[in-house]
């Protein structure tokens, strides 16, 4: 079994920002800074914008008032979202099936991230039209994420495939939700790949936690996980044994010390919380429980300034 940490390292192993390249300023929005904007004034040479700046409209103004029309950007990696189910369906579509939660909220969530996302699926649970779809991706991939729905035939099947197409492994991490964990590079280029969680909740906290974090080195972030404060707990929880558990929560103050309230219940919907969670409470692996008043890590899950 890995640890969280461990897995990390390996999903960030040997990835580097994507190859720069020269755009115009109407497309460089969303964009990093690949190379600082400098200025000349008077033989003095100064930094106008310095690399590693995620390019937004305030920055754009200060570049067409520099008369300056074009800039060095990392782009955007491209991010293929597939999902497997014959279950599945798209939401509103057809009642008899389950809707595709994670097909949804995976490319949402890659969007929001700074990716530019393409949404394949739901797809049949065949082995040959699975293979055939992620060969078809490849040509404009710079990452693919897959999950399947609540089917664990469909997770085997699926992960059958992709050893077919490349290296990839499926661990158990110490991590509730999403202990299942599946990574590696598939294809001719050692495209990453990602196995999520079927579970909604653990494929979202999989995203934060080890996705993201590659999209934004891809994009040249230097900054690329969310941030982590300590903040006083409202409410007794409890952890999970050899697991780290991480709970939705939301944040207040009181005072001037951060306060967090759990947002979860085993008597509530299963998705509880998953609207209003500005936050995740991090419970560390060997912990049975935290009590009300105790200081806790919390990972800000919405805080603005990640860059």
């Amino acid at each position: 079994m890995r640890s969280v940490e461990q897995h990390l390292e390996a999903v960030l192993a040997n990835v580097a920002p994507l190859e720069s390249l020269e755009v115009g300023l109407l497309g460089s929005v969303g964009c990093v800074l690949a190379e600082q904007v400098t200025t000349n004034d008077n033989g003095n040479e100064h930094v106008l914008i310095p690399q590693g700046t995620a390019i937004g409209a305030r920055h754009v103004a200060l570049l067409a008032a520099a008369n300056l029309g074009r800039i060095w950007v990392h782009p955007k990696p491209r991010v293929v979202i597939l999902t497997i189910g014959s279950d599945l369906a798209d939401p509103g579509t057809l009642e008899d099936l389950r809707p595709d939660i994670n097909g949804i909220a995976l490319t949402i969530a890659s969007t929001a991230a700074g990716a530019m996302t393409f949404r394949v699926g739901p797809l049949q649970s065949d082995a040959d039209l699975i293979r055939s779809a992620i060969e078809d991706q490849l040509v404009r991939a710079d990452v693919i994420i897959t999950a399947c729905g609540m089917n664990a035939g469909d997770y085997d099947l699926l992960t059958s495939v992709l050893r077919q197409l490349g290296r990839v492994e499926v661990s158990r991490v110490n991590m509730t939700p999403g202990g299942a964990q599946g990574f590696g590079v598939i294809g001719p280029d050692a495209t990453p790949i990602f196995v999520l969680p079927g579970n909604p909740v653990g494929a979202l906290l999989s995203f934060d936690i080890f996705v993201r974090p590659l999209i934004r080195r891809l994009m040249g972030h230097s900054k690329l996980h969310h941030r982590v404060i300590e903040a006083r707990l409202e409410s007794p929880v409890d952890g999970a044994g050899d697991d780290a558990r991480y709970v939705r929560a939301r944040l207040s103050r009181s005072g001037n010390f951060p306060v967090v309230k759990s947002l979860e219940n085993s008597s509530d919907h299963p998705l509880s919380g998953l609207a209003t969670a500005d936050a995740l409470i991090v419970i560390p692996a060997g912990t049975d429980r935290l009590n009300a008043g105790d200081t806790v890590k919390v990972m800000q899950i919405d805080a603005p300034g990640d860059e």
